[in-house]
């Protein structure tokens, strides 16, 4: 399982690295059942239906009518390990 994570402090105009993070201000919107942060990532973006309305998704309240797609950013935890999610890759924090 993959838990996803928005990160409110991220800006295109000053993007945070792994080293820049701060965990304690994530918020978590939703598990996601894959066990690779590719696939979570690819789940996690709006098409014709929201990503949050798809089986693999249990989403937080707050976000369980739609959301934005994750985006750069953001975060995702797998196996207890912390990724940022970049431009082209995972960061690990």
């Amino acid at each position: 399982m993959v838990r996803v994570y928005f990160n409110p402090d991220y800006t295109l105009a000053s993007p945070m690295t792994s080293e820049t993070i701060k965990v304690e201000n994530l918020q978590h919107i939703a598990d996601v059942e894959v066990a690779d942060l590719r696939a979570a990532f690819e789940l996690c973006q709006n098409s014709d239906l929201p990503w949050t309305e798809l089986p693999e998704v249990r989403p937080e309240a707050v976000v369980a009518n739609g959301t934005r797609s994750v985006a750069p950013g953001d975060v995702l935890e797998l196996d207890g390990e912390w990724y940022l999610i970049a431009s082209n890759d995972f960061q690990k924090i």
